[in-house]
């Protein structure tokens, strides 16, 4: 009994362990060495690599004689095409074997453009920021802004919300109370083109912007999507309802929307840009354009610093406003993924 006991755990030894280990990436080095761990990335020259003992880090390519692994990857190869493929050793000629659904082929580790992992069927991301700023003096003015943002993805459905919350005072008067919430679906029906619908509202009191709501759907398409970097841009069309003071307008307007990010120096900056552009079609003559452009710095895996310049401008300002307003954004946020 004892030795059936010591034969059913040593069974369930091999069945947990041994799959275990067989899944593990392996870096065969020049010099002899080898790491086992999980392989991030392979990108500009270098292999991210997350060893069971450590945090990930970055191992230079050239160093690297040849990878072992049997998970899949996404490889963009040396002629610019995209596959899934198994790393699987190297042949007489040093070069590494690349297995797609089955079939080798024998490329040079060097050559390859970008290796990452496959994209989860779920994705997301929460990103939370303030900023507050105040001085007593001559003029005492409170200034704060609280932005968020969310990604939301499954399999070939991308969620994306927004939310801005802006409050300027000066000795105890509201000079700027305006808020916008924004929604954008994307449908990647042939990654990376995808079919895009979009919604915002946006108010402004003191404008006399009681509200506008604007509505458009077009065409996308997703220039890089991946780990590190991040451009998307589409083309629409649609309408805007807006009540300015005791007045109401519907016009039809045209809508361009860019989003860009880039990771640099180990992940631990971010750079980044967005704007959007709604042109009037027919209705009230007028061109808004947002943009949104800093850079974070990544303090912990949760807490960030920010800073950014946002400047909307509007050939026809509603009420009395000036048709350009700058904000120069120093914060702290959080991050969830």
């Amino acid at each position: 009994m004892k030795a059936m006991t010591r034969h059913t755990i040593a069974l369930f030894a091999i069945l947990f362990l041994v799959p275990a280990a067989v899944s593990a990436d392996v870096l065969y080095l020049k010099n002899g060495d080898r790491i086992t761990g999980t392989i991030k990335r392979i990108w500009d020259e270098e292999v991210t690599i997350e060893p069971e003992y450590s945090d990930e880090f970055e191992v230079d390519l050239p160093l690297v004689e040849r990878i072992e692994s049997d998970r899949d990857f996404e490889i963009e190869m040396p002629d610019g095409t995209d596959v899934v493929a198994k790393m699987q050793g190297v042949d007489d000629e040093g070069n590494q074997i690349i297995v797609i659904d089955g079939e080798s082929t024998a490329v040079s580790l060097s050559a390859l453009r970008e290796v990452d992992e496959p994209e989860d069927f779920y994705d997301w991301e929460l990103l939370a920021d303030y900023s507050l700023t105040v001085n007593d003096g001559n003029t005492d003015s409170l200034n704060s802004r609280l932005a968020g943002e969310g990604m939301f993805k499954h399999g070939d459905h991308r969620h994306i919300a927004n939310v801005t919350l802006i409050q300027e005072e000066q000795d105890s008067l509201t000079t700027k109370d305006q808020s916008v919430a924004a929604y954008t679906y994307n449908w990647l029906f042939s990654d990376p083109w995808f079919f895009a619908a979009n919604g915002q509202i946006e108010r402004d009191p003191i404008r006399e912007l009681e509200h506008r709501i604007t509505a458009s759907a077009g065409i996308g398409r997703d220039l890089w999507n991946d780990p590190r970097r991040f451009l998307s841009i589409q083309l629409g069309a649609g309408f805007t309802d807006e009540e300015i003071g005791l007045e109401s307008e519907t016009s039809t307007v045209a809508a361009w929307l860019l989003r860009f990010r880039h990771e640099f120096f180990s992940d631990d900056f971010e750079i980044f840009h967005n704007h959007s552009i709604v042109e009037t079609i027919e209705g009230r003559d007028n061109t808004i354009i947002k943009t949104s452009t800093g850079l974070r710095y990544e303090i912990t895996d949760l807490l960030y610093l920010n800073v950014s310049l946002d400047w909307d401008n509007e050939s026809e300002p509603a009420g009395t406003a000036e048709g350009t307003d700058t904000t120069f954004v120093i914060g702290a946020g959080l991050e969830f993924d």
